[in-house]
């Protein structure tokens, strides 16, 4: 799978997320800000940043695992 392919598979599933798991996965992991940051933003506790990020992973892992299997998901994570 090529680099377009993935990224285009990654945010078709990340639309599939909640808006509270995506805004803070997109706030921590894309926009780079930290953990702080982004509660203070959103206004909700940290550990509440945390919990949602790692949901979100869990969730786009199962959500991209469901399209395109397993294989899929090794060549996204080797390129």
């Amino acid at each position: 799978m090529n680099e377009r392919k993935a990224v285009e598979v990654i945010r078709r599933n990340m639309q599939k997320l909640s808006e509270k798991e995506r805004e803070a996965l997109e706030m921590v992991c894309i926009e780079e800000k930290t953990i702080y940051g982004t509660a203070k933003e959103l206004k909700i506790s940290r550990s509440t940043v945390r919990y949602r990020v790692k949901m979100a992973k869990i969730h786009l892992k199962e959500k991209i695992t469901e399209e395109i299997g397993e294989k899929g998901i090794e060549e996204i994570l080797k390129g």
